[in-house]
């Protein structure tokens, strides 16, 4: 970065006679915030510091393909958000598959048989031990 800003300085210094290290920090913050070599010049001549030549035209153009571009991070919501409208759209074109007749049949069977055996286990009667009571005979010996 430090090679940018010495070569934008140098540059500036050729073209306008002005060498300015915050200068050449704005222009390439300015050029990483476009989206291409002409909206650089757009946003050049919009600060109105500046007219607009061929030379400015070529420097600015040189200064696009030269400068880092920020890349647009995708915010982690935005990332869930995304992942979870592909599933759904994955998820829509899966379909129920068919049973057969004879796989419907024991299925059935199973279940019928699972639900008697849970109405036996409700019927069966709980057989508790009781207590005895002592008999008389028992506690009056000791």
């Amino acid at each position: 970065m430090a090679n940018l800003e010495q070569w934008v300085s140098d540059q500036l210094h050729d073209i306008l006679g002005l060498s300015d290290r915050y200068v050449a920090q704005f222009m390439i913050g300015l050029v990483q915030k476009s989206s291409g070599p002409q909206d650089f010049v757009a946003r050049l001549q919009q600060t109105g510091t500046i007219d607009i030549d061929q030379r400015i035209t070529a420097f600015a153009h040189e200064l696009y393909n030269k400068a880092p571009k920020k890349h647009v991070a995708e915010k982690p919501a935005r990332a869930v958000e995304r992942k979870v409208m592909e599933m759904e759209r994955k998820n829509r074109t899966y379909t129920l598959l068919e049973d057969s007749e004879s796989d419907g049949e024991t299925v059935r069977e199973r279940e019928k048989e699972k639900k008697s055996k849970d109405r036996d286990k409700g019927k069966k009667r709980k057989h508790l031990r009781q207590k005895r009571d002592e008999s008389p005979s028992s506690s009056e010996e000791d």
